[in-house]
């Protein structure tokens, strides 16, 4: 691009984002879709034409990443542009490997710096609708420390936790069954035998029936005397976690899964209107339920694919869209917005099924922190005052560049902390522009593989660690280890050219002129992020307990 065409982007850029001409932003995140599921970046057998009309009317991320291969890490992520490990929003082995209770105590720090912070700085009124995830109260009901309201949103409506299978189910309290797969019974009634002797027979045996009972509780419904202690019964899975809030106050108690997507996209539509009226610059952050399991959709679009239950969230995830950008035509303000499009993280086809995103021919899949299923997700931008229709970028882009970019549009500049994302505005409107760059990709804590890009154009990806595979391609257990015996440590780092080999099928070999040159370039940048990172990390907030376990008074128990 010569000096004339960048003097011409520079004058477009001042007189789209100046200070009263600010666009709109909105941010679309959906959960667990795979790159392969829509329709412009290859899908042709579910019909996606909402989400395809943004790509083929703005730029394309053809190299566009997750920040970790599970939701809370990767969300954390986004929303700071910095590695979620900087925060402890990252597990280690034996601890959880995301918030796993909507009344933790765990979360998103209060010194953390939002791309919702930085656009209420400049004036924008900011709204997050759907999936958190990253933690609500920490002190009492309604402080918001890890929540929307405490981290630069004004209004939030949706899910504080997530979607989890026991949402769909109506399992029963009164059960016996887990709390007799151990010893724990046996052994508290031994420890209660010497209370015999101080105490007479009815107290006795009134504490007995009181302490049995606290006992089945605790041993039938949480797995605290286990290994995996933060795990519960599919009763607490849905009593503990299956509720919406907007703002500080329980509206549904537990979710209507079937009325959930509607319920989320007129909020937000609501949202747009309210902002629109205003005549005031929004930004709005809608995170989607879909496409995680369990997949339940309103009744029209049941059956509506070819691709059963998945393939109808799809359906609906592409209807909801559709109707976002309809309000924007509606209210005139679609041509100086800013809609972005991604996933969180890869789909989870490997070890789901049919249930699952599907990652086109990238191998892996959510939670395999090695390969590019998991990290590979669908990047869409679409601003018409700005971007043009058709703009294609190859150079590695990701949910941390997300915060840059907008701190770059709206001329925010006062960083606490170091960001580890990079802006991709100037990406937009520059085709085929190239830098060198280095992306470290976790699963957990751990590093398990590294990414460089060169200013030539070339894309390496070096494998440090993996977990063992089945035959198929999918993880050994219920989902991809970080930890342990199911780990293989590569003593000599797999490299590929993953722009040329995007299936990571043919290693360079470890004698040749190419892997010494990128590997030493990848080594340097691993020893400078290791001795950055380990001076200025969080201890990992999951390892503590009584941070991950729910609190009495931060949870809310009746239905509503």
């Amino acid at each position: 691009m010569n000096i004339f065409s960048l003097a011409i982007v520079a004058v477009q850029l001042f007189s789209v984002c100046s200070s009263t001409n600010l666009p709109n932003i909105v941010l679309l995140v959906v959960d667990d879709l795979g790159i392969g599921d829509i329709g412009c970046y290859g899908n042709t057998t579910i019909p996606t034409p909402n989400i395809d009309s943004l790509c083929n009317a703005g730029a394309k991320l053809e190299h566009h990443l997750s920040s970790a291969t599970l939701c809370t890490p990767s969300r954390a992520a986004l929303l700071t542009g910095r590695y979620a490990k900087r925060m402890g929003m990252t597990g280690l082995d034996g601890i959880p490997p995301v918030l796993m209770y909507a009344a933790g105590r765990a979360g998103l720090p209060q010194n953390e710096t939002t791309f919702a912070k930085i656009a209420k700085s400049k004036g924008y009124t900011t709204g997050a609708v759907g999936k958190w995830h990253l933690g609500m109260n920490e002190h009492v009901w309604g402080d918001q420390l890890h929540g929307p309201l405490g981290h630069g949103f004004d209004y939030f409506y949706g899910l504080p936790f997530t979607l989890v299978d026991g949402f769909e189910m109506n399992s029963k309290l009164f059960k016996v069954k887990d709390c007799l797969d151990g010893t724990e019974l046996c052994f508290i009634l031994f420890c209660m035998i010497p209370l015999r002797f101080f105490v007479g027979r009815k107290t006795f045996f009134s504490c007995i029936v009181i302490t049995m009972l606290i006992s089945w509780f605790f041993l039938e419904h949480f797995f605290m005397t286990k290994s995996n202690w933060w795990q519960r019964s599919f009763f607490m899975e849905k009593f503990l976690n299956s509720f919406l809030m907007e703002n500080n106050e329980v509206v549904e108690k537990p979710i209507n899964l079937e009325t959930l997507a509607d319920k989320l996209i007129d909020k937000s539509v609501n949202f747009i209107e309210s902002a629109a009226a205003k005549s005031e610059p929004f930004l709005l952050y809608h995170a989607f339920a879909h496409v995680h399991t369990p997949l339940a959709t309103a009744p029209r679009h049941k059956g509506a694919s070819a691709h059963g239950v998945y393939g109808d969230t799809i359906l609906e995830l592409d209807h909801s869209v559709g109707k976002l950008l309809e309000a924007l035509d509606k209210h005139g303000i679609a041509e100086n917005t800013l809609v972005y499009f991604t996933s969180d993280h890869g789909g989870d086809h490997l070890q789901l099924g049919p249930l699952g995103g599907y990652n086109g021919v990238f191998r892996g899949g959510k939670s395999n922190g090695a390969l590019e299923g998991g990290m590979r997700v669908p990047g869409i931008v679409r601003w018409p005052a700005l971007v043009k229709p058709g703009v294609k970028v190859s150079q590695p882009t990701g949910l941390m560049d997300v915060l840059p970019t907008i701190a770059d549009i709206v001329g925010y500049q006062s960083f606490d902390n170091k960001l580890d994302g990079v802006s991709f505005l100037d990406l937009l409107t520059q085709n085929n522009k190239s830098f060198k760059r280095t992306i470290f990709h976790h699963c957990a804590s751990e590093i398990f593989a590294i990414r460089t890009a060169l200013d030539n154009g070339k894309v390496y990806k070096m494998i440090l660690q993996e977990p063992l595979l089945k035959m198929d391609g999918s993880c050994l257990g219920e989902m991809c280890d970080c930890y342990g015996p199911r780990i293989r440590v590569n003593q000599q780092p797999l490299l590929y050219d993953i722009v040329e080999d995007p299936t990571e099928s043919f290693e360079i070999e470890s004698s040749s002129e190419i892997y010494e040159k990128v590997s030493n370039v990848m080594r340097k940048d691993l020893h400078e992020f290791y001795t950055d990172i380990e001076a200025t990390k969080m201890p990992s907030q999951y390892g503590e307990m009584l941070r991950v376990m729910p609190m009495p008074w931060l949870q809310p128990f009746l239905d509503k």
